[in-house]
């Protein structure tokens, strides 16, 4: 979800919040958005994080002989299943003996997040160093589990660029006063284990993300890295972690005891144990994951990865570095066959245009998988891609576009179930040869405002894998096509009957008014 689509009030909303806030901002709880703002004394000390060789770990033991034959590369396996997606960071939780680093941009205090921060509870238990960065705009949460969690002697918690107001309602005029500061938000989503395992893709830490929301799930992709890769991702983390807007949890307020959390997390800890009928056999499913990785039944692919991540300060600096675009501009360049592109965002902008003209001009094909307005989270996002997306399809770029009715159904901890689907990834293939994955979607915010990483990883075997795993989307998809300068999309619904549609498919006319409506946002700032 973007930023502005998140907050976007009428002008009478805005007015009345604007008087609320005179009466009672000076009354209401507040946070430090700058650790240089704070006393030194009543910041909390620094946990040292044990010095150690990742080939010590159970995880460095395990893939000893894989990692000596192919020094300076990296493994990976695709995970495009959100319970896989979800099981595979609870594996790796249990298998963890050092530390444990997780980066995300949204973070809900929902099911499957109190399952997934038990087993971080747990590991740290065991000794291992846990820590936990969440950008403040995706958090969803009265911060008890936060204060819970931080308050473990082996986990600390941090706010990266915090609102100073707790209460949602007088976020409205912060955003005003200070646009420039809230407007720039921590995108980045990576699981770092023993650094030496990488999970980074599309995936933030909710039901929806996991497939276990029963009205909307995100079609997403992650890859699970093994190697050297693993460790240029942590020293990123640490970067964000040391920036003086990460502001420890600490210095938050609560509106709830911390018992109270515990005991939740307890029951349905219970719950998932004595009801095996209702969820998925939880710990034997987690037992066998963990066996998986010790015998080694994943199909690994070998190769260069390179990890790529804006620095923290990029959401304080007028003209920050861009690392990510400049790579990505030089893999289009180098591309010579095709590119296939799987976005849920996608507003290229002139620069990106550039770059997908220079292939066209090269007859390199082009196939972009994205959302349609029925299926996007983001209506300013999705007004902002249609003023690109007729002359995409028009110049001969295979356009596809999501299907909200979800035609699968989803399997995830609270058991089988049919939602709608809004797809997330953020996934390049190249020539059949180099991947691209991880949080930077293909829109001016993720070039311009937000900070991103992503990881480039060259192995052909892999890419085939990632490309098959994107036509198949696009197989379920509204393919888009021109006749007589007339946009349809065609394709089959979750019955299987064959459709043709002169509009976008699935949505109603209140949906339409309000992408009409979104179009007057400039498309820089969506």
């Amino acid at each position: 979800m973007t930023f502005l689509s998140e907050h976007i009030l009428s002008v009478a909303s805005i007015i009345v919040i604007g008087f609320l806030a005179v009466f009672v901002y000076a009354g209401c709880s507040s946070v430090v958005v700058n650790v240089k703002d704070v006393n030194a004394s009543v910041l909390p000390q620094k946990q040292k994080i044990p010095e150690f060789i990742p080939n010590t770990t159970t995880l460095g033991i395990v893939y000893a002989d894989e990692l000596e034959a192919h020094k300076g590369e990296s493994g990976a396996f695709l995970l495009s299943d959100g319970t896989q997606a979800f099981l595979h960071r609870v594996a790796l939780t249990r298998m963890a003996q050092k530390t444990i680093f997780l980066q995300s941009y949204i973070y809900k205090d929902e099911f499957a997040s109190k399952i997934f921060m038990h087993e971080l509870w747990e590991a740290a238990n065991r000794g291992v160093q846990v820590r936990i960065l969440i950008d403040d705009n995706g958090l969803d949460s009265d911060f008890s589990d936060i204060i819970t969690l931080d308050s473990h002697p082996n986990i600390e918690v941090k706010i990266f660029n915090p609102y100073k107001n707790r209460s949602k309602l007088l976020r409205y005029p912060e955003m005003i006063y200070d646009f420039s500061r809230i407007n720039r938000r921590m995108h980045n989503k990576v699981f770092i284990v023993d650094n030496t395992a990488l999970i980074i893709g599309g995936r933030n830490v909710a039901d929806d993300y996991f497939d276990n929301n029963t009205h909307l799930n995100f079609t997403d992709t992650d890859v699970v890295f093994i190697g050297d890769v693993a460790k240029s991702a942590t020293k990123s983390f640490m970067k964000y972690w040391e920036y003086e807007r990460s502001i420890p949890a600490t210095l938050l307020p609560s509106k709830r005891s911390m018992k109270n959390y515990i005991k939740e997390i307890e029951a349905i800890s219970e719950k998932i144990a004595t009801q095996p009928s209702g969820f998925l056999k939880y710990d034997e499913t987690i037992k066998a994951f963990m066996q998986d990785y010790i015998t080694k039944q994943f199909d690994m692919a070998w190769g260069k990865a390179m990890f790529i991540a804006d620095t923290p300060d990029k959401i304080d600096k007028v003209n920050p570095n861009r690392p990510i675009t400049d790579a990505l501009k030089q893999i289009f360049a180098h591309t010579t066959k095709d590119v296939y592109i799987a976005a849920a965002y996608f507003v290229p902008g002139k620069h990106t245009i550039g770059d997908l003209q220079s292939l066209q001009d090269r007859n390199i094909h082009i196939s972009v998988l994205t959302n349609s307005l029925a299926s996007t989270d983001s209506l300013v996002v999705y007004a902002a891609w249609e003023r690109y997306r007729d002359i995409f399809v028009k110049n001969g770029v295979r356009v596809y576009e999501y299907q909200y009715e979800g035609k699968k159904k989803k399997s995830g901890v609270r058991g089988k179930f049919r939602s709608g689907a809004s797809l997330h990834s953020k996934t390049i293939v190249f020539d059949e040869r180099i991947t691209w994955v991880g949080s930077f979607n293909l829109d001016q915010r993720s070039s311009n405002l937000n900070t991103e990483s992503v990881v480039v990883f060259e192995n052909p075997s892999f890419a085939k894998k990632t490309k098959a795993n994107i036509q198949e989307e696009m197989a379920d998809a509204w393919q888009l096509w021109c006749i007589d300068d007339k946009i349809f999309w065609k394709g089959y619904n979750k019955n299987g009957e064959f459709e043709i549609h002169q509009k976008s498919p699935n949505a109603n006319i209140l949906l339409r008014f309000f992408n009409v409506l979104a179009k007057v946002l400039p498309e820089d700032q969506v």
